[in-house]
Parts: structure tokens; C-alpha cells; sequence
């Protein structure tokens, strides 16, 4: 995480938003971090433990890695 992620919290980058149909996503701008916008509609980092579902779909992206 980098320092600014730190001191000011992670910023999602706008271009990179896709939906997984639960949430929408993005990685953070600033360090990669993955995040989520919850129903709240604020942004926050994605919790494997507790975001995990069997609804997500995966990136497209992700889905190549696997092939």
C-alpha cells in the first residue's frame, strides 16, 4: 500500500469500474488495491473473507489468467 493510500485512503479509478453482479468494482487508483461499492455507495477495499460470494462474477481479465 503506498504511503498516500495511507494517509488519505484509496481513491478507485474511475476508468477501470466493471460490475460483478453483486457490486460494482475497481482497483484502487493510486496502489492497485482491489475495491468495491457497497450498498451505501461509498468505496471501500474488497474483503476476501467477507465480500467473497458465489454470485461474483470474475473480471474478464481474471478469467484469462486461469485459462
Amino acid at each position: 500500500m503506498r504511503l498516500l493510500c495511507v494517509a488519505l485512503g484509496h481513491k478507485p479509478d474511475k476508468s477501470r469500474i466493471w460490475n460483478d453482479n453483486v457490486d460494482f468494482r475497481a482497483p484502487c487508483f493510486r496502489c492497485g488495491t482491489p475495491m468495491l461499492r457497497d450498498a451505501r455507495k461509498t468505496w471501500r477495499a474488497f474483503d476476501h473473507g467477507s465480500d467473497a460470494s458465489p454470485h461474483r462474477k470474475l473480471h474478464r481479465h481474471d478469467k484469462a489468467e486461469r485459462l
